[in-house]
């Protein structure tokens, strides 16, 4: 939000607006409908900071179109529109089942892949993590594509590469590998909830899910929730350790 915007909207809603009000981003769920404003199926609210130049949205269901207006919320529930998004669908949940017969192998250790990452234990239907399997299913496909031929057909549910047919000669052979954490979990939805000394939001229904780069060496994550009123609080500590072998 650049500074005339600002200086636009506390000219017609007053100076104080930004003080009075909550800087919001109102997530609609338009799918099948010719949005208005005012005819969604059903909305939600993430609070913001001004600060921040982007924001990570994590939606409740899959397969669906949404559209997002950022703005302001007054204490009365009144509303003011700054801006609103393009409508965008999100993917379904889970893997394709999809494949070609050259990718038999690959499929395999992909699905290896998937038990290391613990999503059995967090659920198939976490969009984080069925999200973060698919950005490492392209790295792999990315590597594996200069050694296999396969059919242009690929796989329909990620990112096709640009492949060359190697010479079956070729000698070359490497691995690339990192990792990441997914913290998740659910509070009461009014809670005040921070992890490694950072805000987090919480969704409408009590859930939260954060990513973090897992560098080598040892990791220190403390998570904090506290009531609304401040009188009570709990705290859950994770000790992660990544040694690369």
């Amino acid at each position: 939000m650049n500074e005339n915007t600002r200086k636009e909207i506390q000219k017609e809603y007053g100076s104080d607006i930004f003080k009075k009000g909550k800087l919001i981003l109102r997530v609609y769920d338009v799918t099948g409908l010719k949005f208005n404003g005012k005819n969604a199926h059903k909305y939600f609210d993430v609070t913001i900071n001004e600060q921040a130049d982007n924001w990570y949205i994590n939606v409740p269901e899959s397969n669906r179109w949404w559209c997002v207006d950022l703005g302001i919320l007054l204490p009365d529930g009144k509303f003011v529109l700054i801006a609103r998004s393009n409508i965008v669908k999100m993917p379904a949940f889970g893997v394709s089942p999809i494949t070609d017969e050259q990718w038999g192998v690959l499929q395999k250790e992909f699905e290896k892949l998937l038990q290391l990452s613990g999503i059995e234990q967090i659920g198939k239907s976490s969009f984080d993590v069925v999200k973060l399997m698919r950005e490492r299913w392209a790295e792999i496909v990315s590597i594996s594509s200069a050694q296999m031929p396969f059919s242009p057909k690929g796989i329909s549910s990620f990112r096709q590469q640009p492949v060359s047919i190697p010479s079956e000669k070729a000698k070359d052979f490497w691995l690339k590998a990192d990792t990441e954490l997914v913290v998740y979990g659910s509070t009461e939805k009014d809670a005040n909830l921070t992890i490694a000394g950072e805000k987090v939001n919480i969704s409408p229904d009590g859930s939260f899910s954060v990513r973090f780069n897992l560098p080598d060496g040892r990791k220190e994550i403390p998570i904090v929730a506290e009531s609304k009123d401040k009188t009570m609080s709990k705290k859950i500590t994770f000790d992660v350790i990544r040694v690369k072998r």
